[in-house]
């Protein structure tokens, strides 16, 4: 997403009266594609715009769906290159860890609104119960061991993502003749 900045596409959520944060917008798509790869732009749009998503300009619309080709790409990645899109680490760490927070609730929104069954597989449950807690993660953080902590907290919701992908959407098993 090095193409893609954080604050152009905030300002097209912004603009267009979203209800979400460009953080939060991102973790959605990344959870409905935890659960389904095949999930339309259209689909995430809904989600994002609602109705609005007809008022988007065209330019805004190619930011979106330029914002999901590259998310999908990633996610689809084998080399564990997904990241997470928030803020540049040049802002303030205030303004990253309330991205970090509603990237997750995001996140949260996403995947419940794609799977509908009561039971997670694997390690599901578990991480989902993490990243909850991280969605109230306390913004009013400063200093040097707050940098820290968000850095391993990014890392671990990172990871989760993947492991939760992997638990959700696992790999075909090949099947040999002996």
């Amino acid at each position: 997403m090095q193409n893609l900045s954080y604050h152009v596409v905030e300002d097209v959520v912004n603009n267009n009266e979203a209800t979400v944060s460009a953080a939060e917008a991102h973790g959605m798509l990344a959870g409905m594609l935890c659960v389904n790869k095949d999930v339309a732009p259209e689909d995430w749009l809904i989600q994002v715009f609602g109705d609005d998503r007809n008022e988007l300009t065209a330019e805004e619309e190619e930011t979106m769906k330029d914002l999901f080709e590259e998310t999908c790409r990633l996610m689809q990645a084998v080399d564990f290159s997904f990241k997470l899109f928030l803020p540049d680490d040049d802002e303030l760490l205030t303004e990253r860890a309330r991205a970090l927070s509603g990237w997750c609730q995001g996140f949260l929104y996403g995947i419940g609104f794609a799977h509908s069954q009561d039971a997670w597989p694997g390690d599901c449950e578990e991480v989902l119960h993490d990243l909850a807690d991280i969605s109230r993660l306390d913004e009013n953080a400063s200093g040097e061991e707050d940098e820290l902590a968000y850095a391993e907290i990014s890392e671990f919701v990172r990871i989760s993502v993947q492991l939760i992908r992997g638990d959700m959407q696992p790999p075909p098993v090949k099947s040999y003749l002996h």
